[in-house]
């Protein structure tokens, strides 16, 4: 008998071995305290994104390809018996960059052409999920009970990837990072 439960424990912890590694690591964005403060039709947008790089996205920016990310808020207006009506509120642009020769880091947010330079990678991608009291675009109030929501997402992948790259990016992670869509209803 006690043979037996050592040999199931056994099995057990085995089992559990085999599947921590992917619960344990799993490289990809995530969203950290994301809330909306404010009423219709002004919201601030408090978040962090943390943004953890696979090992091609790093050498490939190591190596001098830019990395472009992006971080979009949508509005989404539920229906009752179709599919939701979404538009984009705001599409925030990024573009990362290692300067080898520097050694530094350059981070470039598009829309306001502002500049950041970092001497590590951490760093950078730290200042890249940093989004404290950020004004979102005018929400139109719901008309006749509808509700709204707020989804946000962000992603980032190379500027380019050649074409063999582009079509195996479509079933891997590996080639582009993509974050949980995160909702926030509005009431």
């Amino acid at each position: 008998m006690l043979d037996f439960i050592k040999l199931v424990l056994a099995k057990i912890f085995i089992v559990s071995l085999l599947a921590m590694p992917s619960a344990v690591y799993a490289a990809g964005i995530t969203f950290t305290n994301f809330k909306l403060v404010g009423d219709v039709p002004k919201y601030k947008a408090l978040t962090g994104v943390e943004f953890d790089l696979t090992n091609y996205l790093q050498n490939a920016l190591d190596n001098g390809v830019a990395l472009k990310a992006r971080v979009q808020f949508r509005l989404i207006e539920d229906q009752a018996w179709w599919f939701n009506k979404e538009s984009t509120l705001l599409t925030i642009h990024y573009q990362l960059k290692y300067h080898a020769l520097s050694q530094h880091y350059l981070l470039t947010r598009n829309d306001t052409n502002e500049h950041w330079n970092f001497s590590t990678l951490s760093a950078t991608l730290r200042k890249l999920g940093e989004l404290r009291q950020y004004h979102l675009p005018d929400i139109p109030p719901p008309l006749d009970g509808s509700n709204y929501s707020i989804l946000a997402v962000a992603d980032m992948e190379p500027e380019t990837l050649r074409l063999p790259l582009r079509i195996q990016s479509l079933f891997s992670n590996k080639y582009r990072l993509s974050s949980e869509a995160v909702l926030w209803p509005l009431r």
